[in-house]
């Protein structure tokens, strides 16, 4: 088979069964860590739970740490694309932060065993890349208010201190909903935001516009 036979059949055979056990792996591992969390989870019931031998698990995965960093850099990876989709850069400023945060609601609806490794692991732990999504996510929603600022659409607070409230909001209102076992509330979420922040915002702007104009 030559390289072109590769790519329009997705690679070998044999790499298609490795990538084919690696998810399967993945897959099982993410099930037990949202269970039963990181910690608790051996090799061994990883190995398990993916109907294979302990050997075989680690031909594939150097260990536990390993199967973390890319279960995590894939489930983040899928969870920035859906965001990034989700709005177009002609959008107003305000606009695509409405839209990103649904988004990214949605996906975690989707991958409820990914959201409980999000939410329920320290952001410090798992070489520290929940941590750096949340300083993403943060930093994007910074740069989005303030180009908001910039347009008058909200008043000039500090974006990053505007931004803070609304990923830890979100956050928060996340953990809350799944600890109450109420994922359809989930749902509420882009809806409480848009009352407690963004509208209040946008009111509080035309007000100032308004008093402005006298």
């Amino acid at each position: 088979m030559d390289s072109q036979d590769k790519v329009s059949t997705g690679g070998t055979r044999r790499e298609r069964g490795i990538m084919r056990c690696k998810g399967e792996i993945l897959a099982a591992a993410s099930a037990l860590f949202a269970r039963q969390g990181i910690e608790k989870t051996s090799m061994k019931q990883i190995a398990e739970a993916a109907d294979m031998s302990v050997g075989r698990l680690y031909s594939h995965f150097k260990g536990k740490e390993e199967i973390i960093r890319e279960l995590l850099e894939s489930s983040i990876s899928d969870l920035e694309r859906s965001a990034d989709e989700a709005c177009r850069l002609t959008d107003a400023p305000l606009e695509q932060l409405r839209c990103r945060l649904k988004a990214a609601i949605e996906h975690f609806k989707e991958h409820m065993d990914f959201f409980m490794i999000y939410h329920n692991e320290n952001p410090l732990s798992c070489e520290g890349i929940i941590r750096k999504e949340i300083e993403r996510n943060t930093d994007i929603a910074a740069k989005l208010l303030a180009r908001a600022v910039e347009s008058g659409d909200i008043p000039p607070e500090d974006p990053y201190t505007l931004a803070a409230i609304l990923i830890g909001s979100a956050h928060g209102l996340l953990h809350l909903f799944a600890e109450r076992g109420n994922e359809k509330a989930f749902d509420e979420i882009p809806g409480i935001i848009e009352r407690i922040l963004m509208r209040p915002l946008e009111m509080r702007r035309k007000k100032d516009l308004g008093m402005e104009g006298r």
